[in-house]
């Protein structure tokens, strides 16, 4: 059996791992980048310095002694160390370069910067402390980046003071290929920030080689030490956002060891659901845009006046609340096996948590954006949705109550429709939920909060229910103790969620009632019938409809919108609000228990019989006066729904003719187009394809009521 790789973890000071290890950043590490983001640098070097805290007016040497623990440190020995006792035993970095390289650099500044007692610096020591050994090596080296090595070498060897800092690319050592390198850019910018925050007179390098402090594991196997580099790498560890909370949230605190663990845990949560899609997944934007996404709920939560409300992710935050959103957010996705079990449809879920996962994984929403204002629709939209369950959760711990799974996941549903509908209501957000909390999701009161005027879509801002939530959730209250309350309330879900009803954004967020009243009438064979009806008309989430229905509906309604400019032009392709016209449920009610075909026959006939006397007694052409919807039903008769809808779904109405054809006034020609005219290409003249079909057309239409 092999012997099984040995490893430990150990809180170190920087005094301890300076002088024990020689540290190497090896070729598979990323570059050191944090000095190319200022944010992210100046809030560690601010938390750092915060954390350390005032100084000595005499000695100017920090006042406090506690450790400041910032994190892990990962390691592990390369294949060519063989000597165990080795005083000096080299270290492949695998995790912690971006802080370990940053508070290297400190420390060399902080040499520079202060004097002894002799009135000279303190690189002599700092040279020791590094082991520096002239342009061959010191216990940090970027080993197998020769460019970043031999300046790192360079910079420490002839650097002697702060101010040379500021012009090392004036010096005579500086080579013109360091300006390229990625790494050296890096360190020379974080040089400034450094300078630019640790300026003051206080003696900082003592106490940062004795109370800053890393959780070092070390493992000694080197392919055990691979394989976690791999994973971690992928995870996308040193992506710094969350590291950089890691680190603010971690110093100090007697427990961090237990909290370290639980971070590594939340970072495999995310990683496990990580975008897989992504050529380059990594753990890290999840866990830097959920870590975001909390933050604005807490700042959302606790202030009122959001010009004043604390926008800065690490004093929003901690460790505690952290682990309390985590576990929520853990808790939805592991009882969700146990809520499918009662329902036979439960699609949704899957649809509702990729939805979730993108906004998480993606990691491109400002979350602290003004959630009152109107041009921040996309922000306000998602805050709705990820705000909403995480709320509802967190509020019901606090308040000791149980969680009922099935009232979890409607909650779960009720914002993924509003989400689904582009709603935007963060205002009421908070009201809405604590009243579900109160009185259950069912709960359908439309309180006002003021008469001002609002779009459908931003309702909520205003009430705690849109007309369609109201009529809803009346009717599934009256029925909740009913012996068939699921199989309704999923044949619900099921209507709702085809893709041409999810969608209510822009026309009133109605989901449901478009299809059918519900009431004390409303029975399962009604909702299986609309069901089933509405699904062959749009089949496999379709959302367009045929030919035959767009002749159908003819006989309906105006089904299009006018786009008249120019020319006189017809489109019929909003299936979104043509489903959404009254008409369309008159429609969908007679269709019930009848094929399209045997429908259009019988509108056809009772439309020959509305207009038989004036096919009769007319002898050139029809009379005047018919509507553009009647005089494409006309032409139905004569044109197969597959031609007179073969260019797409608009009508134009232009060119001047001399005589008149199917009717009277018909002085233009009506033809079916593949989108705005512009010459004859693409466009069907009608009566040009009824002739083609009928010599008489007229005639016909006179043989058809005989």
């Amino acid at each position: 059996m092999a012997k099984k790789a040995s490893a430990y973890l150990k809180e170190e000071n920087l005094l301890t791992l300076l002088s024990q290890n020689n540290f190497i950043v090896p070729e598979i590490q990323r570059e050191y980048v944090w000095g190319e983001n200022e944010g992210v640098i100046t809030k560690f070097l601010s938390d750092l310095k915060n954390k350390i805290g005032l100084c000595c007016n005499e000695c100017n040497l920090p006042s406090s002694e506690n450790k400041i623990n910032i994190g892990f440190l990962y390691s592990y020995k390369p294949d060519y160390v063989k000597i165990e006792h080795d005083r000096f035993l080299d270290e492949n970095l695998i995790d912690g370069q971006q802080r370990f390289t940053t508070l290297f650099l400190l420390l060399f500044y902080c040499a520079l910067k202060e004097t002894r007692s002799d009135g000279k610096n303190r690189k002599e020591e700092f040279l020791t402390l590094i082991r520096f050994e002239e342009k061959i090596r010191m216990c940090f080296d970027f080993r197998v980046r020769d460019l970043t090595k031999r300046f790192m070498l360079e910079l420490i060897e002839k650097v002697d003071s702060i101010e040379q800092i500021q012009n090392i690319d004036k010096q005579t050592w500086f080579l013109k290929d360091y300006k390229n390198d990625v790494s050296i850019k890096s360190i020379r910018n974080a040089l400034g920030f450094i300078q630019n925050i640790f300026s003051d007179n206080t003696r900082y390098f003592n106490h940062i080689i004795n109370y800053v402090v890393f959780w070092h594991f070390k493992t000694e196997a080197t392919s055990q030490g691979e394989e976690l580099y791999i994973t971690m790498n992928a995870r996308g560890e040193e992506l710094a956002d969350n590291e950089v909370t890691k680190a603010a949230l971690m110093v100090g605190g007697s427990e961090i060891y237990e909290w370290g663990k639980k971070w590594e845990e939340w970072q495999q949560f995310f990683w496990e659901n990580r975008d897989k899609t992504n050529p380059n997944p990594s753990a890290d934007k999840g866990f830097n845009g959920f870590l975001s996404c909390i933050a604005g709920l807490e700042s959302y939560l606790n202030y009122d006046n959001w010009d004043n409300a604390e926008k800065d992710i690490q004093k929003l935050l901690t460790l505690e609340k952290v682990e309390k959103y985590i576990t929520a957010f853990k808790l939805l996705i592991d009882k969700r096996s146990e809520f499918e079990k009662h329902y036979s449809y439960s699609d949704w879920i899957q649809k509702c948590f990729d939805k979730i996962w993108e906004i998480i994984n993606k990691n491109e929403t400002d979350w602290m954006v003004d959630y009152k204002d109107k041009n921040k629709s996309t922000e306000r939209n998602r805050m709705v949705f990820i705000w909403s369950w995480l709320y509802y959760l967190i509020e019901l711990k606090s308040e000791s109550k149980e969680i009922n799974i099935n009232e979890l996941y409607r909650v779960l549903r009720f914002f993924f429709i509003r989400y689904s509908n582009n709603n935007r209501s963060v205002l009421t957000l908070k009201m809405t939920v604590n009243g579900i909390i109160h009185n259950g999701i069912f709960m359908s009161l439309y309180q006002a909060i003021d008469t001002a005027e609002i779009s459908p879509e931003e309702e909520t801002d205003t009430k705690l229910r849109t007309i369609e939530e109201s009529v809803k959730y009346i009717f599934l209250s009256s029925i909740k103790e009913d012996i068939d309350f699921i199989q309704k309330e999923e044949l619900i879900w099921q209507i709702e969620d085809h893709p041409l009803n999810l969608d209510g954004s822009d026309v009133g967020n109605i989901n449901i009632t478009h299809l059918i009243d519900l009431n004390d009438s409303t029975t399962i064979k009604k909702l299986t019938d609309v069901r089933d009806t509405f699904f062959e008309l749009f089949p496999n989430g379709t959302k367009s409809g045929s030919p035959l229905l767009k002749t159908i509906l003819l006989h309906y309604g105006d089904f299009w919108k006018d786009t008249s400019y120019y020319h006189k032009r017809y489109d019929f392709s909003d299936w979104k609000r043509n489903i959404r016209k009254v008409e369309f449920k008159t429609f969908i009610d007679s269709l019930i228990g009848k094929t399209l075909e045997l429908r259009l026959n019988d509108l056809q006939n009772e439309f020959l019989t509305k207009h038989k006397t004036d096919i009769k007694n007319s002898v050139i052409a029809l009379s005047a006066g018919y509507s553009l919807r009647e005089k494409l039903i006309f032409y139905s008769f004569f044109i197969s729904s597959e031609e007179l809808w073969s260019q797409g779904e608009r009508v134009i109405i232009c060119d001047e003719i001399e005589y008149s054809r199917l009717f009277i006034d018909e002085n233009q020609i009506i033809y079916n187009s593949k989108g705005n005219f512009k010459g004859d290409w693409g466009n069907l003249d009608l009566w040009e394809k009824v002739k083609e079909q009928v010599v008489n057309p007229l005639d016909e239409l006179k043989r058809k009521i005989a």
